[in-house]
């Protein structure tokens, strides 16, 4: 087939057509990048003159900054930990909530209704009921003889990061929930039919077609996941601030300790470089990888 030659007249309309999201993207996306690059290699408080360090900072997070390494391991944590389990509850009442249940719609807005509730919000009702002096888990405790449920979730270090996590599963299940569902719902009849003339159980049916053919919503759902873990901020700081001793720190909140409260600002501009080569990183790797393209032939 012959090629077809646009006009420059044509050209010139579609340069004015993509003009206005150009503008945008070079204002908010663009210039911010390269001024918190530029402002990562100066000490700045944010009121005095700023000193030229060049790359100090940077040597200092990968060197001697214990906090930042407990970000990233928190990070992780709350990566595989959350990621993974919301996928796997999400199918499970995806799968339950595909057949044809009466009322099936009320369960849906139940499961979902977290994930539009303010993360302010959720984090104060966790906190009354993580509390150990009359909180819900520790009242459930000594009523019941349950003695352990009555801890320390939220000030003790070593269980501090899973119980924000928890909340965290607890907040986007019906979310993952939600997406695996509009998958499933987009598989064609035929394949339904073909696996019911087959004679497949309900888990061949689950493992070998279902569980495959949702594949482009699961990488969907890891790579946002991924994208979210790194900028998770408010449920963090509305649940414990980040403590104790720093043992939930996240990214965005030691970015938020070091430019905001410890008036570091050439430190934090370093750290948010550092999580923004990070995310760009981390989301092409997954993009090259397994490709995140939402079908159901993948």
């Amino acid at each position: 087939m012959p090629r077809s030659v646009v006009s420059p007249k044509h050209q010139r309309a579609g340069y004015l057509f993509i003009a206005p999201a150009m503008v945008l993207f070079l204002i908010y996306i663009l210039y911010p990048i390269f001024s918190i690059l530029r402002g990562s290699l100066f000490r700045w408080d944010g009121i005095n003159e700023k000193v030229f360090l060049g790359f100090t900072h940077y040597r200092e997070i990968f060197t001697g900054d214990r906090i930042f390494r407990l970000a990233m391991r928190n990070s992780l944590y709350w990566a595989v930990l959350a990621i993974s389990i919301q996928m796997i509850i999400g199918f499970a009442f995806a799968y339950i909530l595909n057949h044809n249940l009466r009322g099936r719609n009320i369960p849906r807005a139940i499961f979902y209704l977290p994930a539009i509730i303010s993360p302010v919000v959720i984090g104060i009702v966790w906190q009354r009921i993580y509390n150990p002096f009359g909180g819900l888990l520790s009242d459930i405790g000594y009523r019941t003889g349950l003695s352990f449920l009555a801890q320390p979730y939220l000030s003790e270090p070593r269980t501090a990061v899973f119980s924000v996590i928890t909340v965290n599963i607890w907040q986007w299940t019906g979310y993952s929930m939600l997406m695996i569902l509009a998958g499933m719902q987009s598989i064609p009849d035929e394949v339904h039919q073909s696996v019911k003339i087959e004679g497949a159980s309900r888990l061949q049916e689950i493992r070998y077609i279902l569980w495959p053919m949702v594949r482009g919503v699961r990488t969907t759902l890891i790579l946002l996941g991924i994208i979210g873990t790194l900028q998770t901020f408010d449920l963090v700081f509305a649940l414990t601030n980040g403590g104790p001793n720093h043992a939930t720190q996240m990214p965005a909140t030691y970015i938020y300790l070091k430019a905001f409260r410890l008036q570091s600002m050439g430190y934090g501009s370093a750290l948010s470089s550092l999580t923004v080569a990070l995310a760009l990183l981390l989301s092409v790797v997954q993009i090259k990888g397994f490709g995140a393209k939402f079908s159901l032939d993948n």
